[in-house]
């Protein structure tokens, strides 16, 4: 095992953030020393996870587990996936690390507007499958995320989202976009930006462009909850920070729009149904 000291910075982003969180994408670099299990985890976004070390198992409820290691595969799973996520670390090097790489709903929407055409007769993706990681498309990848992680255009960075969501088109995997962008999607992309931030329905409507009692008449019809939307956004990038950084609780708290480490525990605890100091 890595000793406790181990820095995990070759495992951050060049700019050295945890995780980016852009209008496109988000990308992350998961590092963990220790097995981690969490139950009804939350992907908010399509998303497109790589195993570098160790293995990821996704199960739900009544279906077999879907295992992903060290290999040339990867596993891509549609928004608003809720699954049991269980991270198990190598034998040989004592650490699961990983890539994470979620597509923005309005990337989603414009690819498949501009392509519908092409990606009527793929039926999309529900869940999550593991699709191989062939030569062509680790060189695809591999380029988008280097113009990823190093400064460029939005038009650069859209341009080359498009190719892997392309090559994942031809092998037959398609993100199929909400009709319409309903409300709550709008929302939880808007609070995710500033997950930090003291969030209230008024403040959120104002950046919305709309007045307070739009929001929450609009929310009542789509059955969504603010104050539980906010947290369960604020609980998801605490999952990410603790697997990411070697922040302190306070620090991870305070990031997480929480004033006090307890209430913050007690709200992941809640939610995740084990400490935050247990995922490390």
């Amino acid at each position: 095992m890595p000793s406790e000291g181990r820095s995990n910075a070759e495992n951050l982003l060049p700019n050295q953030l945890p995780v980016i969180h852009d209008r496109l994408f988000s990308l992350a670099r998961p590092y963990l020393q220790q097995p981690h299990q969490v139950s009804s985890f939350r992907f908010f976004e399509p998303s497109l996870l790589r195993v570098n070390s160790g293995q990821l198992t996704l199960s739900q409820e009544h279906d077999a587990p879907v295992k992903l290691g060290n290999t040339p595969h990867l596993m891509v799973i549609s928004q608003h996936t809720q699954a049991h996520v269980s991270k198990t670390v190598s034998a040989e090097s004592g650490i699961f690390s990983s890539l994470f790489l979620g597509f923005s709903p309005a990337l989603i929407a414009g690819f498949y507007r501009d392509n519908a055409p092409l990606l009527s007769p793929l039926t999309p993706l529900n869940g999550f499958q593991i699709v191989p990681l062939d030569d062509e498309l680790q060189e695809t990848l591999d380029y988008c995320l280097h113009g990823l992680k190093n400064p460029a255009s939005t038009a650069v960075q859209q341009n080359r989202l498009t190719g892997v969501l392309i090559a994942l088109a031809e092998r037959g995997i398609l993100f199929m976009p909400r009709a319409g962008e309903p409300l709550g999607t709008r929302l939880t992309t808007l609070l995710a930006s500033a997950p930090e931030f003291a969030w209230t329905a008024a403040s959120a409507s104002q950046q919305l462009a709309m007045s307070e009692a739009t929001l929450r008449r609009r929310l009542v019809e789509e059955q969504i909850s603010f104050r539980t939307l906010l947290q369960d956004i604020r609980m998801h990038h605490a999952m990410t920070l603790l697997q990411t950084t070697r922040w302190s609780l306070s620090q991870i708290a305070d990031a997480c729009g929480y004033r006090a480490s307890s209430r913050f525990s007690l709200r992941f605890r809640e939610r995740f149904g084990c400490s935050p100091a247990d995922i490390r």
